[in-house]
């Protein structure tokens, strides 16, 4: 019982944060008031995103990929591990690895 706390209190700040990093790509659909028009402008909003939510362990640089994929269409790669010490010769690895495709609202 007391394992899977520990188990569950180095899990679920991880998970926090990737959820947080999905809902920053996917809003991009839903929110006629962002202006997205450019890759410059898909990372800029990822990277504010990121900043404003305080997630600090993933490097959007090497967990994201974005690529135009047609007019006004993004292909959002979000790929990364995350390990966490568990004990001493133990770790916990999280792998994410997701597709979105993003078409902001005009």
């Amino acid at each position: 019982l007391v394992f899977g706390a520990v188990v569950l209190m180095k899990l679920a700040p991880i998970y926090m944060e990737h959820f947080a990093l999905r809902k920053i790509v996917t809003s991009i659909n839903d929110d006629p008031s962002l202006k997205i028009g450019s890759l410059r402008d898909m990372h800029a909003h990822i990277n504010k995103g990121m900043q404003i939510n305080s997630i600090r362990d993933i490097k959007a640089e090497d967990a994201i990929e974005v690529t135009a994929s047609g007019a006004d269409t993004y292909t959002v790669v979000i790929q990364y591990e995350v390990r966490s010490p568990l004990l001493n010769t133990v770790d916990l690895l999280v792998h994410f690895d997701e597709t979105h495709i993003v078409r902001p609202l005009k």
